[in-house]
């Protein structure tokens, strides 16, 4: 009789276990298979060095006079610049979450940081957000960056070319 009652309490405790095991792993790989924010958009992740800047003029400058480094991420966008501006030095740090599709670029400013004039080093931690229109050229994403005034950027397979019209552009190595 204790055998039957073992084998009818196993049976239940494995009918009760049982569904809350597959809600459980159910549950589990909705997690894991949920789509990342920029899962179906362009690809621009990376890590870019700045190579050279050229001028309105044209004369073109290379490091230490411009450096520059930006990293993407899956759904961040890391940027430091260096420069020097009429022999004083320039910089822009900028720490931003975004998005990135056929159609929009957002960006959610989330750090920056500017020393570009006479006013010294700024520091804003204010959640800016803005939005930019993606135009397609050969498969790769252009935009202007919507936060801060910056220029428009252009991706291509090695880079991205960033444009401050009558000001400069910089031309973006990828390495990784």
């Amino acid at each position: 009789m204790t055998n039957i009652n073992n084998t009818k309490r196993n049976v239940w405790t494995l009918a009760l276990a049982l569904p809350c095991a597959l809600v459980g792993i159910g549950l589990v790989g909705m997690g894991l298979g949920a789509a990342k924010p920029n899962a179906g958009g362009p690809k621009v992740e990376g890590t870019y060095i700045l190579e050279y800047r050229t001028m309105a003029d044209g004369k073109k400058i290379t490091s230490p006079a411009v450096v520059g480094i930006m990293t993407y991420s899956d759904d961040y966008r890391n940027m430091n610049v260096c420069w020097t501006n009429d022999g004083k030095p320039a910089s822009i740090s900028l720490i931003a979450k975004y998005t990135l599709s056929e159609k929009e670029y957002t960006e959610e400013s989330m750090f920056y940081a500017a020393n570009i004039d006479a006013k010294g080093m700024t520091y804003d931690t204010t959640a800016l957000h803005g939005a930019s229109p993606v135009t397609m050229k050969d498969g790769e994403p252009q935009f202007k960056f919507p936060n801060h005034g910056e220029p428009s950027g252009a991706f291509t397979k090695d880079g991205m070319i960033a444009t401050m019209p009558g000001a400069f552009t910089d031309h973006w190595k990828k390495i990784d």
